[in-house]
């Protein structure tokens, strides 16, 4: 390829230094997010003139999907482009799930982000401009997306604890983004999925804007305004959820159903989502409906349990739990007490932690040869004082702790003793002197429930 060293025009590099000085004039050093496309030319282009003018450190990321096959080309193309703009480059090969139409979009994306997670530099910078934002807000409407979807791509939002996403383009357009680089016989790649039907967005690219823009010559100004609308409703919404959070989330990371109720229909959609969602799970909205009818209105003494992602809903004694679904082990597991270490059992899910206690909990020497845990089989009592040999079950529900809780509790037992269930009760024969020194066995799932 031949070398082609154009300087980007000044008035272009001015507002790209106008959009650094407004998102992240501290910043020194950024990445940039190089496909190879026109779009991600003009900003590596851009970008390498903004530094060399205020002394920024400017290198680039290419990901290597391995979908196309010029992939490798355009691998090599980004390699020259780089070395021609004396710009380090950072290639990442990934592979991509073959699924077909928006499923390999969404799973080519995933790994692209993922690769950008592993930055080292505290912005890294992405080519998206006005067409590609008008494009995701129209593509969430016809989803049926509410403020957070309709919000689409912000300027700068966090990738990593260390690294932000920066969209300096987001105002420009594409044929403006053309012209430039046409002007200045910038040379860049042709993706030919852009011209794929398969594709949603290629269809409002290529059938549904041209028709629009007929009409409405500014719409990409006005879906533009839609997002920025959007994302401030979605901030609101954010704010109002971490308020009523803080009120309705106990300690246990439970939702207290009873003053939730009261709340309005959206209100409570919006709170039960933010819940869901702060955990790392999903809810659809038709899932979301669904959920919020059994959590108000299942029988007192139901326990309903739904799926939200990865994770799963339940009910018990007006409260919601979110908890991750676990098959807890069959079998007897021998343990040893060390404290104070606590006793990883990942097979069940949890960590077993005892913590000593003076005049209270298990005296010392039930603590020793022979020490396992084990599953509820059910018919389990534990002595308690007075009151004789009190069912295991009773105290259970005593301790009002949910059903699926009761269902992965580890079981403390001292050969064929039955010695505690931790965090429910100790056997009273088995306690230490008023003046000893004891341990009180408490349960912690991974979860953190």
């Amino acid at each position: 390829m031949a070398a082609l060293r154009t300087t980007p025009p000044s008035d272009w590099v001015d507002l790209l230094e106008s959009a650094w000085a407004q998102a992240c004039p501290e910043v020194r050093h950024i990445e940039v997010a190089l496909s190879g496309g026109l779009d991600s030319v003009c900003l590596l282009r851009l970008l390498v003139a903004l530094g060399q003018r205020l002394g920024l450190s400017i290198t680039a990321v290419h990901v290597n999907h391995q979908i196309s096959p010029h992939a490798e080309d355009w691998q090599e193309f980004c390699q020259w482009l780089c070395v021609e703009l004396n710009v380090p480059l950072r290639v990442a090969r990934v592979s991509v799930a073959r699924q077909g139409g928006e499923s390999l979009e969404a799973e080519a994306r995933r790994v692209r982000y993922a690769v950008f997670a592993d930055s080292t530099t505290p912005v890294l910078a992405l080519a998206h401009h006005a067409d590609d934002q008008a494009e995701t807000v129209m593509l969430q409407l016809l989803r049926g997306a509410g403020a957070r979807g309709l919000a689409a791509m912000p300027v700068m939002r966090a990738l990593t604890e260390t690294t932000q996403l920066w969209r300096p383009l987001l105002h420009i357009n594409r044929q403006d983004l053309t012209a430039l680089a046409e002007a200045h016989d910038w040379l860049w790649v042709e993706d030919e999925s852009n011209l794929s039907p398969q594709f949603r967005r290629n269809f409002i690219r290529q059938t549904l804007f041209p028709v629009l823009a007929e009409v409405y010559t500014e719409y990409r100004a006005q879906l533009a305004r839609v997002a920025l609308r959007a994302a401030d409703a979605a901030e609101l919404l954010d704010e109002l959820a971490r308020s009523d959070l803080e009120a309705l989330v106990g300690a246990d990371g439970s939702l207290d159903l009873e003053p939730f109720a009261g709340y309005s229909a959206a209100r409570m959609r919006n709170a039960l989502m933010a819940w869901v969602e702060n955990r790392g799970g999903s809810l659809t909205p038709d899932a979301l409906d669904v959920t919020l009818n059994q959590l108000l209105t299942a029988a007192a003494d139901a326990a309903p349990t739904l799926q939200a992602g990865a994770w799963c809903i339940s009910r018990y004694r007006s409260r919601a739990y979110l908890f991750r679904p676990f098959t807890p082990p069959t079998h007897t597991i021998e343990i040893t007490f060390e404290p104070p270490q606590p006793i990883d059992l990942p097979d069940w899910g949890g960590r077993l932690r005892f913590n000593a206690v003076k005049g209270s909990g298990i005296a010392p020497h039930f603590l020793g040869v022979g020490l396992t845990v084990r599953p509820r089989i059910g018919g389990e009592v534990l002595p308690q004082f007075r009151l004789g040999s009190k069912p295991l079950k009773t105290l259970l529900q005593e301790a009002a702790m949910p059903p699926f809780r009761r269902e992965r509790l580890p079981l403390l037992y001292l050969g064929e003793t039955l010695l505690a269930a931790p965090g429910v009760g100790i056997n009273s024969e088995c306690l230490v002197e008023k003046e000893e020194t004891g341990y009180v066995p408490i349960w912690v799932p991974f979860d953190g429930l």
